[in-house]
């Protein structure tokens, strides 16, 4: 055992001695250890501004099982810069009570943190520092981060001769001011030297007598963050929603934000060189390029959403588990009580059916060339691509699961037993009947359903005569009754499979869903300072999901017959 080892080993046996049986456990949840996930080091940001703790206290369960209840609570969360801790409060089950046990003896010491992201990442040195908002905390055998665990709550030795380290540093080289920002970031010992060589390459220009471009700009200045990354949105094709710097290029744009860091740029530099330092400095140039990326992908995937997604309901999923529905067969039915007032039992039937998410991604290159030349147009059009990439995707798997969808329940989805399959034509008679089939659905224990008609789902060939047919029964005067409004749906996918076929919707189904990780809703940006590639690589991630859950709320026409 080594010496950091056996520190901890007898940092443990002391504090574990020292807990009585009501007393809650210190623990450390996360850190700001690099965690390396998709080939990135994935860094926690654990400053009290870095993390949302919001949903605190967090459930404590094991191994990340969310599906069987908690064990206890993890209460007193607090971001301590380099980390958040807190303190453990076990359940009064045998079970939780022997697993607190296990604890004490040191068994079971290490934890791990179920987490959302709530922004795309921070480039730093080596990888990516996220926001994040932790839901729950697990009790595992081997945990992403070795230093979140019970009892790990104080700076350990180890940390506090790294602070040391980087002071006597920074002190040495004439940068005592620079020692409190790195430990504030809880910086590396090997970061922290990274950055001093960069201060003493500004300071070694600045002693050369090389002119600089000075823009008044200062570290901390939202506005001027802001201003950079709406011409960066505009560079890409994208609306700013705010001021742009309308006589700049990229190299331009790449100086103030090296200068917004502190960092001077001198007026002989050449605009590869500017872009390169911009690049792999402590500027916030990746971060604003990134952001600028993900707020253009963003709003084109926003406008080309997919036609079924505005009749499927929308339900998030914690993790990539299958989303397993338990379906009950229907509420007993109400009986008359007697005079003697006697009640009688009922029961529930269910059934259960699922679906699971699945991740699509691609990685997009900003060539240094590129940002050399200020020719963006050719990642701008790939941004565009990309987000009708994601859009048509969405859509093809809701489309594929329409036209061949698989059994719920334990039956086909769409069948006259089950009221859910006609064959008329989309005419006002077809209509009618599509809407009787709808009314007449029935739970297992055979009750009715209160649903209304709202929507119709047609293939383009059918979109005009549902648009007709809408129009045709609207109420005109004012003794007319309109009986209900539909909204018209046009899905292209359909017409390969039948150009006859339509389906009818109420409005309030619970039968379709569509879904996305929770916390990462939509296209998610992750960027890199590119290894394979000379520049900027941008990783464009989708984790969605569809499926059906139940056999109710939708109507199926063949059309075939008038």
């Amino acid at each position: 055992m080594n010496g950091p080892q056996l520190m901890r080993a007898i940092e443990f046996g002391r504090m574990a001695a020292d807990i009585s049986a009501d007393t809650a456990i210190p623990c450390t949840i996360a850190t700001q250890t690099p965690v390396h996930r998709y080939g990135v080091a994935e860094v926690l940001d654990c400053s009290a501004t870095g993390v949302d703790l919001s949903r605190s206290p967090l459930p404590l369960i094991v191994s990340h099982d969310a599906q069987q209840l908690s064990i206890g609570l993890v209460e007193n969360l607090r971001a301590t810069g380099d980390r958040v801790v807190g303190e453990v409060r076990f359940a009064s089950s045998p079970e939780a009570q022997q697993v607190r046990a296990d604890v004490l003896v040191g068994i079971h010491r290490s934890l791990s943190v179920g987490y959302a992201h709530l922004d795309e990442g921070a480039p730093i040195e080596g990888g990516l520092m996220y926001r994040w908002q932790p839901y729950e905390v697990s009790i595992v055998s081997v945990p992403a981060d070795p230093q979140a665990g019970f009892f790990r709550s104080s700076t350990t030795t180890m940390n506090t001769q790294d602070h040391e380290t980087i002071n006597d540093l920074c002190t040495r080289h004439g940068f005592p001011q620079l020692s409190r920002d790195l430990n504030d970031r809880g910086a590396s010992v090997e970061q922290a030297r990274a950055a001093i060589l960069e201060a003493m390459d500004v300071r070694d220009q600045q002693r050369r007598g090389g002119s600089t471009v000075s823009m008044g700009l200062t570290r901390e200045n939202p506005a001027q963050r802001a201003l950079i990354e709406n011409t960066l949105v505009a560079a890409f094709g994208g609306r700013p929603g705010g001021d742009v710097i309308r006589s700049t290029d990229l190299a331009g744009l790449a100086v103030r934000a090296l200068e917004m860091q502190g960092v001077s740029v001198s007026a002989t530099e050449s605009r590869d060189r500017i872009i390169q330092r911009a690049m792999h400095t402590t500027s916030d140039f990746p971060a604003l390029l990134g952001s600028a990326v993900g707020r253009v992908l963003h709003a084109i995937y926003a406008e080309i959403q997919a036609p079924l997604k505005t009749v499927a309901r929308l339900s998030n999923l914690q993790d990539f588990r299958a989303r397993s529905v338990v379906r009950l067969g229907g509420a007993p039915s109400l009986e008359r009580v007697n005079e003697s007032g006697e009640f009688t039992y009922g029961s529930l039937s269910d059934t259960e059916n699922g679906w699971r998410l699945t991740t699509y991604g691609r990685i997009l290159a900003l060539s240094r060339q590129a940002m050399v030349n200020d020719d963006l147009q050719g990642f701008s059009a790939l941004l565009q691509k990309f987000a009708q990439a994601a859009a048509r995707r969405e859509a093809d798997e809701l489309a594929a699961i329409l036209l061949t969808p698989s059994l719920v329940d334990g039956s086909a989805l769409f069948h006259a037993d089950r009221s859910s399959l006609i064959d008329k034509k989309l005419t006002l008679t077809g209509l009618g009947d599509a809407v009787k089939a709808l009314r007449l659905q029935k739970e297992e224990d055979g009750g009715l359903i209160l649903q209304e008609p709202a929507n119709l789902v047609v293939p383009v060939s059918l979109e005009m005569a549902a648009r007709q047919l809408v129009a045709s029964f609207a109420a005109v005067t004012a003794d007319t009754v309109q009986p209900y409004s539909l909204n018209v749906v046009v899905e292209p996918r359909l017409d390969a499979s039948s150009a006859a076929a339509w389906y009818l919707v109420a409005g309030n189904q619970t039968a379709l869903e569509y879904g996305y990780l929770d916390g990462a809703q939509g296209v998610q940006i992750t960027q890199r300072e590119g290894f394979e590639v000379d520049g900027l690589e941008v990783k464009a991630r989708l984790d969605f999901g569809c499926g059906w859950v139940s056999p109710i709320g939708w109507v199926k026409s063949s059309g075939t017959v008038a």
